[in-house]
């Protein structure tokens, strides 16, 4: 780290911070567990500063490809145990032509002919054998009668995968500004379409979380109302986990490696330095300086604040000077008194004299 030059890298920024604890160290020699102390406050600064906020450098493009119905051939229920679907004139494992998906994927729905229940896709197996989430319910229950058989079906997608590194949409009002696809609550999405079986070009969305599978790593979806009837490309705009990029230039969502560096714009990053120095005051030494460290902290991020969003919306109640002009008379001059009364206040309205 040069000493002439603000904080760049991981290193530089752990190496500031353990300078400034040299006082109560003790030692020009940090030792490892100080260090890693250090690495891990660092750490916990970054990721703390965009809870939250949405920063400008932390958002990111995505685009939603939407997945058309499939409805070719036939199917019936090919088992005893009515999970199992055999399809005639289907080609469900068979990927669409430059689309990079199949006709049927796991995740989807089916709809057999005109009944109201709704089955999950749980597997595909070829193009004419898949599996749902759960037992066939139509029809009779007999083991040598079952009911759907050379059935017409709709298969449909209202649920997708959103970009691997989401963490939240900037808008929480909107999926997708674009569109005007508005955000619901997940209850009240549930509530209002708890079938969701009809098909359009889609006008509302939810967000959902499918919870761990093999890893901790988070598995959001978007769910939207009514499912697509056709190949749509909706945007949407959202923060990203990834707040670390190596030399390399890959994505992380933390600092590991010396050079990794931060998403932060290098002329905030040294405000990691008095956050993490503030934990280290709090937890490691039990001193008053954490409250120091804190107030510069917060005077940092209040500045920073300022500075990277200027365009951020500020209210202002400003009536006009002239309004509120004794009654002389002149040009440019109004007539009113000083003090009227009237509802122009409290309605925010301009008095026009």
């Amino acid at each position: 780290m040069s000493a002439t030059t603000t904080p760049q890298t991981f290193s530089d920024l752990y190496t500031s911070l353990l300078n400034r604890m040299r006082v109560v160290l003790g030692s020009a020699t940090p030792s490892t567990t100080n260090s890693n102390y250090a690495k891990a406050y660092i750490n916990e600064g970054l990721h703390d500063l965009h809870i939250g906020q949405n920063w400008w450098w932390a958002e990111r493009p995505g685009l939603l490809l939407t997945h058309d119905t499939y409805t070719a051939g036939s199917v019936s229920i090919a088992s005893t145990s009515r999970t199992t679907l055999e399809g005639n004139n289907t080609l469900w494992n068979t990927s669409v032509s430059g689309m990079g998906y199949n006709n049927v994927r796991v995740g989807g729905k089916l709809q057999a002919g005109s009944e109201g229940e709704i089955y999950l896709i749980s597997a595909v197996a070829s193009d004419t054998s898949a599996t749902l989430d759960s037992r066939y319910v139509g029809g009779q229950t007999t083991a040598t009668a079952y009911a759907l058989a050379h059935s017409s079906y709709t298969y449909y997608e209202d649920e997708y995968a959103l970009a691997s590194d989401f963490w939240r949409l900037v808008d929480v009002r909107f999926f997708s500004s674009e569109w005007n696809i508005p955000i619901l609550p997940r209850q009240e999405f549930r509530r209002r379409y708890p079938r969701n079986n009809t098909s359009g070009k889609p006008q509302v969305a939810t967000i959902i979380e499918l919870g761990p599978s093999g890893s901790v790593a988070l598995r959001p979806r978007v769910v939207l109302h009514p499912y697509p009837d056709a190949v749509y490309q909706i945007p949407y705009r959202y923060i990203t986990v990834n707040l670390a990029v190596s030399s390399a230039g890959v994505a992380a969502e933390n600092l590991s490696a010396d050079a990794d560096e931060p998403i932060i714009p290098l002329r905030y990053r040294h405000i990691l330095i008095p956050y993490a120095a503030e934990k280290w005051f709090r937890y490691l030494k039990d001193d008053d300086r954490a409250q120091v460290a804190n107030a510069e902290y917060v005077d940092l991020f209040r500045r920073m604040a300022n500075d990277a969003e200027p365009e951020r919306d500020r209210p202002i109640i400003r009536p006009k000077r002239a309004a509120y002009w004794a009654g002389t008379t002149g040009p440019g001059r109004r007539t009113r008194g000083m003090y009227t009364t009237g509802s122009e206040f409290d309605e925010l309205r301009d008095r026009n004299g």
